[in-house]
């Protein structure tokens, strides 16, 4: 049976990289410390926990998503397709996140979505397809393209730990919607290594 969660260690020369384009990241990496994080090869199990994490704590995600995985065993959308509304709210899901899972799930099983063929499509699609769902924005296709599709020039601009990490970095320094588009290209395939390390800070160093 397939893993719901891969566990990664960043690679070292990536560290090495990171440290040329911003050198400021030395005061709170220790290279002697390796940086983990874990990938959702599964596109829908990836997606369904995104949706479950919006406005949460981890806590709060991993009591959900277990309640979940309990209830139906697998997570495929054969399988959810069965799901209710009620059912959803009853394991501690918001309505508006049941009844977005029970509309994706069941345009997967009817073949209006494929998360397997938007793999093979730009960021900027990918975001465009998805966010016309209601109850998904930016952000949660920002962790499908991440943990999921494996995308190497992602910067979440509106997650937490992301903006609490640079708030860490840049000691306090505001950053405005221009700088971090700015600092995106300037990061470029390097993006995603530095979100999971800007995450590495917010949870050690915060």
């Amino acid at each position: 049976m397939a893993k719901t969660f891969i566990y990664k260690t960043v690679n070292q020369a990536h560290i090495n990289e990171l440290f040329k384009l911003e050198p400021l990241l030395q005061r709170y990496l220790n290279i002697n410390t390796p940086i983990t994080f874990r990938l959702m090869p599964d596109h829908y199990k990836c997606l369904i926990h995104s949706i479950i994490s919006q406005q949460l704590n981890s806590a709060a995600v991993d009591a959900i998503w277990n309640k979940l995985v309990f209830s139906f065993k697998k997570l495929k959308p054969k399988i959810m397709q069965k799901a209710t509304v009620e059912q959803l709210t009853g394991i501690g899901l918001t309505e508006t996140k049941a009844k977005l899972i029970v509309k994706l799930t069941k345009d997967i099983c009817n073949n209006i979505l494929s998360l397997k063929k938007l793999e093979k499509k730009s960021n900027s699609e990918i975001i465009e397809i998805l966010t016309k769902y209601e109850g998904i924005g930016e952000w949660t296709v920002n962790m499908l393209l991440i943990f999921t599709y494996y995308r190497n020039d992602v910067l979440p601009t509106n997650d937490k730990g992301v903006r609490d990490g640079l708030d860490i970095l840049y000691e306090g320094r505001a950053m405005s919607r221009d700088n971090f588009v700015n600092l995106h290209k300037f990061l470029g395939n390097h993006a995603t290594m530095f979100t999971i390390c800007l995450w590495y800070i917010k949870n050690n160093h915060g």
